[in-house]
This record gives structure tokens, C-alpha cells and sequence, in this order.
């Protein structure tokens, strides 16, 4: 009988929604999703948004970056933000990030946040803070942590962390790592290390490293091989690297080279280097200069260079320097001063 009973319903909802209810249609919409019959639930969608139903506009949305459909997707979040739906500004918000307009993505997040939206003032906070803006980022983020979003309490951590109040940003991250985010783990491994504590250090990256947190697995390899341990370090390094982590891929070849292995290092900085790693560029630089081909190294120094790190633009300053080309390796010496300074001045 119930299974009768779903099927008059979804008869009369069907009707409904080929009527122009648009409440029907954003149910078959759904109904549809849920069933995987995703191109259907499209036009269901697509028709209910068209109605003006908001809800529907994010769905909609879902549906098409989903499929790789991602300029309409962003138009349908814009729709659904105009409308006041807080999901489509939280989204909108995350495709102005990820293009790189950052103050278009503050803007969105702001007016989610306002609505009560957690992840959209950690969001927002996360980005104040990266800003510099401490005090409005704490003011964010402590809303969003009181609730209990663990994002938020690890961001918070770091505000704190950097105006000196160390016990209590530590406070911050145990409650989030209770809480099951491990991410917190990395802040008081971190923390613990800065502090002289290898042991409690090691203590906070092996729990999350255990629970299959990545960058703790690499933490984790990188405290046991600065200590000598080489070959537990190189099994989780393996095991970070499997998920995709560039700095384990790069460690794994600095581990490869200090063998004497230079074929597997290559292999491991280039893989390195595939999955975004800026050392592994360098590291291929000094590869290259080892065996003497001094063209290739600096094609490596200079990719590293360009992407804005210092030890790239040192070495490629120092090859330029080497072959007559005094002038660029002082622009470039020059640029990497700058990068320093900025950087010491944000610390």
C-alpha cells in the first residue's frame, strides 16, 4: 500500500508540476535527483527556477557544475544570491575565490554570513584574516566557532595564535580536533614544535595521521626524517603521496637523491612539480646543474622563479650570474629581497 500511495502521489505531484506549480516542480526536481535521473531533474529544476523559485536556482546550479557547466552554474548562483538565497551566495562566493576575485567572494560571504550562514562567516574570516583584517576576522569567526564549526575554530586558533595568545588559540584547536576535525592536529603539531616539543608534536601528527589526515601523514614523515628515522618517514611519505601530496612526492626524491638515486628523484620532483610543488621545481634545477646541463637548470630555476619563490629566483640569479648576465641576476636578486621583506613584514 505505501508503495501505491507514493506513486498517486507522485502521479498528482507530476500533474501538478505540468500544471506550473512551481512548489511541484521544485519537488520533481528533487524527487528526480534522488532517483539519478539527473537530466530529468535538470528541467524540473530549470523550470522552477525560471518561476522564481530560489531553492531551485541552487539546485540547478549543483546540477550544472556537476556536469562541468560552470559559467551557467555561476549565473544561476548570481540569480539565486539576488534572490536572497544563502546557499547560492555561499557558492557564488566560492567561484569568485577560486577566480581570484577576492573581493567580489568577501562581498558574497559577508551577505551569507549575515544571514546566519556558518560556513560563510568562517569563509569570510578565513579570507579577513589572510587580509590582515584581525579584529573584523576574529569577530566572524568566533560567531562561527561558538556554533560549533570546527573550520572556524582552527582559523580562529591562528588569529589568536599570531597576537601571542598561544593557550588559548590551543584551546581552540583540542576542540576541534574532539570534534573529529583533524586539520587541527597540523596547528598543534606545529604549535608543539615551535615550542621545543617534538615528542607532543609527534604525539598530535601520528592522531592524525592515523585518521588518513594527509598533510599529518606528511608532518609526520617530515619530523621522523629530520630525526633520522628514514624509513618510517619514507612509508608515510608513501602513503601522502598515494593521496596526492606534492610535498610527500618531494621529499620522497630528496629521500631518492640522499641514496644516491638521482633517476628517482627526477621521477619524484617531476611528479612533485605535476601536483603544483615549487621546491620540486628547484630541486630539478639543482639536478640539472649537477649533471651539468646548465640550460635545462636554468629552465627549472626560472619556473620556479617565476611563480614568485626565493630560493628559485636566488639560484636562477646565481646561474645568470655565472654566465655574464649581470643585470638580469640583479633584478632578480632584487625581486627576491622584496618577497622576503613582505613576507617578514606580514609575520
Amino acid at each position: 500500500m505505501p508503495g501505491r500511495l507514493k506513486k498517486f502521489d507522485e502521479f498528482f505531484q507530476r500533474k501538478a508540476a505540468e500544471g506550473g506549480n512551481v512548489v511541484a516542480m521544485a519537488r520533481m526536481g528533487l524527487a528526480m535527483r534522488e532517483r539519478g535521473e539527473l537530466a530529468e531533474a535538470e528541467s524540473w529544476y530549470r523550470k522552477a527556477a525560471m518561476g522564481g523559485d530560489r531553492v531551485s536556482m541552487t539546485a540547478l546550479a549543483h546540477l550544472l557544475a556537476e556536469r562541468g557547466a560552470r559559467d551557467e552554474a555561476d549565473r544561476w548562483y548570481h540569480e539565486a544570491a539576488l534572490a536572497g538565497e544563502s546557499h547560492g551566495m555561499q557558492y557564488l562566493a566560492r567561484s569568485c575565490e577560486r577566480r581570484g576575485k577576492r573581493d567580489e567572494a568577501r562581498h558574497w560571504y559577508g551577505e551569507a554570513a549575515r544571514t546566519g550562514d556558518l560556513p560563510s562567516m568562517a569563509a569570510l574570516g578565513r579570507l579577513l584574516r589572510e587580509d590582515g583584517q584581525r579584529e573584523e576576522a576574529e569577530s566572524w569567526l568566533r560567531q562561527a566557532a561558538d556554533a560549533g564549526f570546527t573550520a572556524a575554530m582552527i582559523d580562529l586558533g591562528i588569529v589568536l595564535r599570531d597576537r601571542g595568545q598561544a593557550a588559548e588559540a590551543a584551546r581552540w584547536w583540542r576542540s576541534a580536533v574532539q570534534a573529529g576535525d583533524l586539520a587541527a592536529t597540523c596547528q598543534l603539531g606545529r604549535q608543539a614544535e615551535r615550542l621545543g616539543r617534538p615528542a607532543d608534536a609527534e604525539s598530535w601528527y601520528r592522531q592524525g595521521a592515523r585518521g588518513g589526515h594527509v598533510e599529518a601523514i606528511t608532518r609526520l614523515g617530515l619530523l621522523l626524517h629530520r630525526r633520522g628515522d628514514v624509513e618510517e618517514a619514507e612509508n608515510w611519505y608513501l602513503e601522502a603521496a598515494e593521496h596526492g601530496d606534492p610535498a610527500a612526492m618531494t621529499n620522497l626524491g630528496v629521500l631518492a637523491r640522499n641514496r644516491g638515486d638521482e633517476g628517482e628523484a627526477a621521477a619524484w620532483y617531476r611528479k612533485a612539480a605535476e601536483h603544483g610543488s615549487i621546491p620540486a621545481l628547484t630541486n630539478l634545477g639543482h639536478l640539472a646543474e649537477h649533471r651539468e646541463d646548465l640550460a635545462q637548470a636554468e629552465q627549472w630555476f626560472r619556473r620556479a622563479a617565476e611563480t614568485g619563490d626565493v630560493q628559485g629566483m636566488l639560484s636562477l640569479a646565481r646561474m645568470l650570474r655565472a654566465r655574464g648576465a649581470a643585470h638580469e641576476a640583479d633584478l632578480w636578486l632584487a625581486r627576491a629581497e622584496t618577497v622576503q621583506d613582505e613576507r617578514e613584514h606580514q609575520h
